[in-house]
Parts: structure tokens; C-alpha cells; sequence
């Protein structure tokens, strides 16, 4: 009986952490030249964070992306 209830408690925190590490997953979408230029505060200067991650990063493809994780774009956009 207690190495079933250890058992099921090992898979239950497995699979805890697993969605924990899903939701936390980054999600990056492109960010239109049109839309830079109505920045406030132009984009290089931005030092915002979601997380871990900084939310506006240029790609190596030369163009900027919005990066959050998948918890802050499902609530938050």
C-alpha cells in the first residue's frame, strides 16, 4: 500500500511539473514594421520582462518579436 501512494505521488508531481514547465513555454509573435513605429518608447529602449524572458527581442532574422510565455498570452494577451 505505501509504495502505491508513493508511486501515484511521484506521478502526480511528474505530471504537476511537466504543465507547470508547459505554461511556462515561450511563445513568440511577430511584431509589424507599421506597428514599431507607433512605440512611445522606441522598442531598443524597452526592458521589459515576463518571467525570465525579455518580451521584445530582435531575431536573427532582423525583426522584432513579442516573446511571452504561454500562462501570459492565455490571461493576459
Amino acid at each position: 500500500m505505501k509504495k502505491k501512494l508513493l508511486w501515484l505521488s511521484a506521478i502526480l508531481f511528474a505530471v504537476l511539473l511537466g504543465g507547470f514547465a508547459y505554461s511556462l513555454r515561450p511563445k513568440c509573435d511577430l511584431i509589424a514594421d507599421e506597428a514599431l513605429i507607433h512605440f512611445s518608447v522606441p522598442i531598443e529602449q524597452r526592458t521589459d520582462r515576463d518571467f525570465y524572458l525579455k518580451v521584445f527581442q530582435k531575431k536573427a532574422d532582423g525583426h522584432w518579436y513579442q516573446c511571452k510565455t504561454a500562462l501570459s498570452r492565455t490571461f493576459f494577451f
